[in-house]
């Protein structure tokens, strides 16, 4: 009787320390496969930083449309928008007062947009940075000073030397995790949306500051700022959710819904990354991600996780003038980053399509050798390698076949569609 006891007291304590460290997301969270997003992906946040971006003003013109966002996201079979940019005036003018931007018609056309595109069914998260402020917005200029970082001289650390910005402290001595907290609450509150990507949290950890007043440690500010917001937006939404930049941290894993695995898997492949978590081999998370390659991206979904999509699966590159911007030599130093793009089109369109593709062409190490060409001493007249050249001739042929051929072509938006569905 003593034994049994006793392993009811132990089966009652792992019980108990199981649910203090790992929530319950909500049951739409868990059925969601995929996250599209379409605007200034250079700060997205991880997989997206990669992809070519819309502009939010040409595009959409006002909030009112945020359901064309919705109708684009189902082509891919996701029903799960992530909007950035949102805030006024844009991106990178105001990190910190995250008001509505004016522009796109302010707080009423984004209330009436986000209840088009949940009536429809659908879902929106929103960006929000938890770490890095304007010192030019309201808040950075009232509190900015007193509720940064600071260096051993008493100065604000800067973010990689860039002086524009504060790194906020989220512990003890500082107001900023009750600032942004109650910022995530008025969004939710006032416009109803249904969670927000945390920029630079899961990547920032062991950081230290010198200001005297600012006590306990930035981990345990972190780790407090990201459950007590999600917390506090569950009270208003049970349904909300909390995803962050990078999944290394399981102490902020635990606490929210998932996250973005960081950009670097760009320089080799997100499964790569993905197994080389640190908790890969005792618990899976619901980690985002995403990659030009098809392939890859049937390997993501196949080992349990999810993707980050942008516009960019809309795209083909078959048209002539395509073929031979391929063949043309490549004049600087960036315009490497196109004609990949265009290859792991080729590739994908192959790959989906059941056709063979070039054996012994590596487009990873490709783009690799492209990219350090930009460092090259003494400065070439052309970027392009014999490898990128070997590419082009062993894909143009077989891309035109199959566009020439009698069947139907599946393209990377149907493909996507197929595999993932619209729940």
């Amino acid at each position: 009787m003593k034994k049994a006891s006793l392993m009811l007291v132990v089966l009652a304590m792992v019980l108990s320390n199981f649910k203090a460290l790992a929530v319950e997301s909500p049951q739409w969270w868990k059925q969601t496969r995929s996250v599209y997003a379409s605007f200034d992906l250079s700060g997205a946040g991880g997989p997206l930083m990669k992809f070519p971006s819309d502009d939010i003003t040409k595009r959409l013109g006002t909030f009112r449309n945020l359901p064309v966002l919705l109708d684009e996201a189902r082509k891919l079979g996701c029903n799960c928008v992530y909007l950035i940019s949102w805030w006024h005036p844009d991106y990178a003018g105001n990190k910190g007062d995250y008001q509505i931007r004016t522009d796109l018609g302010g707080p009423e056309a984004f209330k009436e947009g986000v209840d088009k595109l949940q009536a429809r069914g659908g879902r929106i998260i929103l960006y929000l940075e938890p770490f890095i402020i304007t010192k030019t917005s309201s808040v950075g200029r009232e509190y900015g000073g007193e509720w940064c970082m600071k260096d051993s001289r008493g100065n604000p650390q800067r973010y990689y030397g860039n002086a524009k910005y504060y790194l906020m402290w989220p512990a003890e001595g500082s107001g900023w995790t009750e600032y942004i907290i109650g910022v995530a609450e008025r969004l939710v509150r006032d416009f109803g949306v249904d969670g927000f990507h945390l920029d630079s949290y899961g990547c920032q950890w062991d950081l230290k500051d010198h200001d005297p007043k600012h006590k306990s440690s930035f981990n345990h500010g972190a780790t407090n700022l990201v459950k007590t917001m999600r917390q506090r937006i569950q009270e208003i939404n049970p349904d909300a959710v909390i995803i962050l930049e990078c999944c290394e941290r399981i102490e902020l894993l635990d606490i929210c819904d998932g996250g973005q695995i960081e950009s670097g898997a760009w320089l080799y492949s997100p499964v790569k990354v993905l197994n080389e978590k640190p908790w890969v081999a005792e618990k899976k998370y619901k980690a985002f991600t995403s990659h030009y390659s098809m392939q890859e991206m049937d390997k993501i979904l196949d080992m349990g996780y999810n993707l980050s999509l942008s516009p960019w699966w809309f795209e083909m590159h078959t048209a002539e003038k395509d073929f031979e911007r391929m063949r043309g030599h490549i004049r600087g130093p960036d315009d490497w980053i196109k004609r990949v793009r265009i290859l792991w089109n080729w590739d994908n369109l192959l790959y989906i399509n059941n056709v063979p593709r070039p054996a012994g062409i590596d487009l990873f190490e490709l783009r690799r050798q492209l990219e350090m060409r930009r460092y090259a001493k003494p400065k070439p007249q052309y970027y392009e390698t014999d490898a990128y050249r070997a590419a082009v001739n062993a894909y143009e042929p077989l891309v035109r076949k199959l566009l020439g051929g009698p069947g139907p072509i599946k393209t990377q938006q149907e493909y996507l569609r197929e595999k993932l569905g619209t729940k």
